[in-house]
């Protein structure tokens, strides 16, 4: 058999159900499953604008915070090196504190103790004074009590410049 001129598109019967099938579910869908496909993509999309929304003012939030933060720790910094200038200042002004409460208290040692010297040499005179005047009274006992010429008694006067020249 000779082939036959058969055309480009050629619809048999099977082709024509098929199609009008398709049509068929294709209204089925569109009445009963568009809405609620419809619903829960539009439920999404609004979900994913209200994320990026909300990720936005997150990030807004943590970027006031951030500054916020950083103020504080400026500020804290400057507090701290305020505390740390008050603190070296009161502790200068301690150190000269003492340093003058040590020289007044050294002032008034040694003028306690220039006037106990004082008071030592002065009591030393007294004791060196009472100690000549009770050799010159022994001299004189001695002198008077052996009734010797004045020979006898220059000589123990000697004696006695001797002996008070040897005990200083």
């Amino acid at each position: 058999m000779a082939p036959q001129n058969m055309p480009a598109v050629s619809i048999d019967i099977n082709m024509f159900w098929q199609i009008i099938n398709f049509l068929i579910l294709m209204f089925f869908f569109k009445k009963y499953f568009q809405k609620p496909i419809a619903k829960v993509l539009d439920a999404r999309k609004e979900k994913i604008a209200n994320d990026l929304k909300q990720a936005e003012i997150d990030k807004e939030m943590a970027a006031k915070a951030n500054g916020e933060a950083q103020g504080i720790v400026k500020s804290a910094k400057t507090e701290a090196n305020e505390m740390l200038l008050r603190a070296e200042k009161k502790a200068d002004e301690r150190k000269e504190t003492i340093l003058k409460e040590a020289n007044t208290q050294r002032e008034k040692m040694l003028k306690s103790a220039e006037v106990e010297i004082e008071k030592m040499k002065e009591q030393a005179r007294k004791e060196l004074q009472l100690e000549v005047t009770d050799l010159a009274v022994k001299l004189a006992e001695k002198m008077i009590n052996e009734k010797v010429d004045a020979k006898i008694g220059a000589n123990l006067l000697d004696q006695f410049i001797g002996e008070v020249g040897e005990e200083k």
